[in-house]
């Protein structure tokens, strides 16, 4: 049956593979930021958060602090965020389907352009696929993206979360704020082993992540600080692994392998 898709326009598009949920973009203008959510693992069960006294919801990017090129920080507003038609007008693929979303920022005379590709793979031995590409723009002056700019995740609580990074490392005390090239947060979820995991792309540089095991855990794959002149374009990757199974069970470094060799 493949993959099909629910839209309502304006608010969100949802995405089910075989009749089963997969995952939902949301970007209507009651939120501050896009995000996705739910997210579902193989098996069904959601993994993502709902809510958050933050407003980071679910599976997010973030650009972070900005600054002007005299250090002054900018607070950015979303004034829209609209969908590419084309995948909406055709609602079935076997193996992949796409979404691109695209969010005009505004803050102090300054516009900045966020195109969002989402790309989803059919899953595969209890592994689902999830690449993430967001190319950032200013057409206005020169824009300093300081901290916190990168990809995050809220998860739902589960029983015995635990994250785990690419050096072997595991719980938050070993893995909150340390550079590596990947991480991962993981639980129990009715009787059932889930989890996430985020691989950035090399190319985006040295990543360390910010990452809480307890109520309410979160993953957050922090990006470098970097500048944009007018009329340039920094894009930033991610691949994203939801699994069933845990830590020990699932070869995450396999898969990060994997990806690192097509990123070559």
């Amino acid at each position: 049956m493949g993959f099909k898709i629910d839209a309502i326009p304006g608010k969100e598009v949802s995405i089910r593979e075989n009749n089963e949920p997969v995952l939902t973009y949301c970007y209507g203008k009651s939120i501050s930021n896009p995000y996705l959510h739910p997210l579902s693992a193989p098996n069904g069960e959601i993994i993502t958060d709902g809510y958050s006294e933050k407003d980071a919801l679910g599976l997010y990017f973030s650009l972070g602090t900005v600054r002007n090129s005299d250090h002054k920080q900018v607070e950015l507003k979303r004034k829209t965020t609209t969908l590419d038609a084309e995948i909406l007008d055709s609602d079935v693929s076997d193996e992949y389907l796409y979404l691109i979303g695209n969010t005009k920022w505004h803050g102090a005379n300054l516009e900045i352009l966020e195109k969002c590709r989402i790309t989803v793979q059919s899953i595969v031995n209890s592994i689902r696929i999830i690449d993430l590409s967001f190319e950032i723009e200013v057409n206005t002056h020169q824009v300093k993206f300081m901290e916190n700019i990168g990809l995050g995740f809220s998860t739902v609580e589960m029983e015995h979360r635990k994250t785990a990074n690419s050096d072997g490392k595991i719980g938050e005390l070993e893995v909150n704020q340390q550079a590596s090239e990947w991480a991962t947060l993981c639980g129990i979820s009715s009787n059932t082993a889930i989890g996430l995991a985020i691989f950035p792309h090399p190319s985006n540089g040295k990543t360390s992540f910010l990452a809480k095991d307890a109520y309410q855990g979160y993953l957050f794959a922090q990006t470098p600080q970097f500048t944009l002149d007018v009329n340039t374009t920094q894009t930033l990757e991610y691949r994203v692994l939801v699994y069933e199974g845990d830590m020990f069970t699932t070869d995450l470094s396999e898969f990060y392998n994997e990806y690192s060799s097509e990123c070559s």
